[in-house]
């Protein structure tokens, strides 16, 4: 199944993070507590690791169990896309648990038909955290050019939780991106793009936790800089050739220097560059007038080179100096089929992935496999679908998970001792087989004349091989990751939507189990019983839109020996946005919001630190 966010919709205009921006989409699960920093995304239980994330189609490979690796402001998004199960055959080798796809926003998604320049200003304040948010864009167009620049700033002070306590998160966050495109004739474009971003705060080294002793305040600089080199050849006559090159480069690190603690004065730093290259074609072919063919294929390379440095000891712990080189290939046959008894659509593929790394120590891995897949759907009429798919994705382990070493965490005397990674050179990459069945329907007039009624629901079962896993023993001191022989995550997804104006009402469940069948025990991968909802209402009378929406979850009680309980909790936000049409403010929104409204405490599942708090929200923004 998939899902798609618009940053600028209804209650979402005024989000101040990923986190915000996705919570209300069923079967994504944001991690980590609620600073930026920090925050990474599962799908369906499976964790960032073992999900693509991609900005612009540029794989975002930062990794680090302390940080995120949504280096991106809202303000500069015009769409997420999210591929919920076993993706790896178009999307990239990886996707075991699916994918993130962020689209930043283009010259045309701001202009007006016939408009040919522009400039847009927002400003935005979150109470919560204190935080002032402007954003300003400039973009135009010609016949053959077409160019955006964005920049957005947020300065944000220390978050409220819904205890009433601070969380210590300073932050001051720059960022922007640029867009060049050059179109030679009908069909050729090339485009250039950027997207940066710089952030200084202080906050403990690890985001997710309270803190300690072992978890000091440091002054926190992520630097992230990314570039792409784009070519697309796109002539609707042409059955044949549908090209588009992708060039890209990424450079991230953080630098972090303690200013409590007893290494106060220490700097450590985390560096990972990104140099990737993707060719992709689609083919079309109409066998008759009842079966067309569409052969999408393509390859993919992409390389990787960490680096990480202490200033009291050389190497960062846990940041092994390493570098792997990925590779793949791709072939889908995507068949539609028409017959008296309604439409059959088959897809076949499958991908060919090659890895190999090595670190500074001498050790080094290879692993390559060939993972298949099949989709089938059938649709009796217009209104309604069923559809099924078995496919088989692979990952290769991460640098981190293969080579990490040094000073985990530090012990007490007597006990519990000091906690060092252990390397582990022999970690075999996970293999994941999915099998998910499903049914759509997508009505008009169900209950009244001029309603619309869209709901898709699925199972789903997915049976891990070799599935990686951190394991931290306290006694022995060590914390290693390990495979697990066999692995299973299985459960449901329901996501729906109802209009009839002025109502619009979204509501979505989703619900994993996951655990070791070996031993019975659970997975850090379960997901309790979540419910979301989004209610509308339009006002045209004075150009407005109210809405409110909700997060419910139940008790996360299926843990592993080494994991705590959460409870559930249910939070609601407010939302209200006035789109005037009188000359002069017919380019004005204005947003605003309550989230948390009725300030709860409580955590998400695996999380340590409470979310925020009620905060009072506002953004309004001017297209001059």
């Amino acid at each position: 199944m998939t899902s798609n966010v618009n940053p600028d919709a209804p209650g979402n205009a005024t989000a101040g993070n990923t986190g915000d921006l996705l919570q209300f989409t069923p079967g994504v699960e944001v991690e980590n507590g609620p600073r930026r920093n920090g925050q990474t995304v599962s799908i369906r239980g499976f964790d960032d690791e073992s999900i693509i994330t991609l900005m612009d189609g540029r794989r975002q490979n930062f990794e680090s169990a302390h940080d995120g690796r949504f280096f991106i402001d809202p303000s500069l998004l015009k769409r997420v896309e999210i591929v919920k199960g076993s993706s790896s055959s178009i999307y990239g080798g990886g996707a075991v648990g699916g994918v993130i796809a962020f689209e930043t926003k283009d010259a045309a998604d701001l202009l007006k038909p016939g408009d040919n320049f522009g400039v847009y200003t927002a400003m935005g304040y979150r109470s919560a955290n204190e935080e002032y948010a402007p954003v300003v864009s400039v973009y135009g167009r010609t016949e053959a050019i077409d160019v955006i620049g964005i920049a957005a700033l947020r300065n944000s002070g220390d978050i409220e939780q819904g205890d009433g306590n601070k969380l210590t998160t300073k932050d001051r966050l720059i960022s922007g991106s640029f867009k060049i495109g050059y179109n030679f004739n009908d069909f050729n474009t090339v485009k250039f793009l950027y997207q940066g971003l710089n952030n200084d705060g202080k906050e403990p080294n690890n985001g997710a936790g309270p803190i300690t002793s072992s978890n000091p305040v440091v002054d926190k600089k992520v630097k992230d800089n990314q570039y792409g080199l784009k070519y697309e050849y796109e002539d609707p006559e042409n059955n044949w050739l549908n090209p588009k090159f992708h060039l890209y480069f990424n450079d991230t690190n953080v630098r972090e220097e303690d200013l409590t603690g007893t290494n106060a004065g220490r700097i450590q730093d985390r560096d990972i560059n990104t140099l990737g290259f993707t060719a992709d074609n689609q083919t079309r072919m109409n066998v008759s007038e009842s079966q067309q063919h569409i052969f999408s294929y393509g390859f993919e390379i992409y390389h990787d080179d960490q680096t990480g440095f202490t200033s009291n000891g050389g190497t960062r712990p846990g940041v092994p100096n390493a570098d792997a080189t990925n590779y793949g290939f791709y072939l889908q046959d995507e068949v539609s089929i028409e017959t008296s008894v309604g439409r059959i659509l088959i897809i076949p593929a499958a991908r060919f992935d090659s890895y190999r790394s090595s670190d500074d120590a001498g050790n080094s891995q290879s692993e390559h496999q060939v993972s298949p897949k099949l989709a089938v759907s059938y649709l009796p009429n217009d209104n309604l679908m069923f559809f099924s798919s078995l496919s088989n994705a692979f990952r290769a382990p991460n640098l981190t998970e293969i080579y990490a070493s040094g000073l985990h965490f530090p012990g007490s005397f007597p006990f519990p001792p000091d906690n060092f990674f252990v390397p582990n050179p022999d970690l075999r990459p996970e293999t994941v087989t999915t099998f998910e069945i499903g049914a759509g329907v997508n009505y008009d007039g169900v209950f009244a004349k001029q309603d619309q009624m869209q709901v898709k629901g699925s199972w789903f079962i997915s049976e891990g091989d070799d599935f990686i896993s951190q394991e931290v023993s306290i006694a022995a001191g060590t914390t290693e990751f390990v495979n697990i022989p066999n692995a299973r995550l299985y459960g449901f997804e329901v996501d729906g939507e109802y209009r009839l104006h002025p109502v619009t009402a979204k509501a979505g469940v989703s619900y994993v189990r996951a655990e070791n069948r070996d031993t019975d025990e659970y997975l850090s991968n379960n997901v309790p019983l979540t419910f979301v909802t989004d209610i509308g209402y339009q006002v045209d009378e004075i150009e407005s839109i109210f809405g409110v929406r909700g997060r419910f979850a139940a008790a996360n009680d299926r843990v592993g020996a080494s994991d705590v309980e959460t409870a559930g909790y249910a939070v609601y936000d407010l939302y209200y946005r006035w789109v005037p049409d009188a000359p002069g403010l017919d380019t004005l929104t204005v947003d605003l919001g309550i989230s948390n409204i009725f300030d709860k405490a409580y955590t998400t599942r695996f999380a340590s630190l409470l979310e925020e708090g009620r905060s009072y929200n506002i953004r309004v923004a001017y297209k001059w």
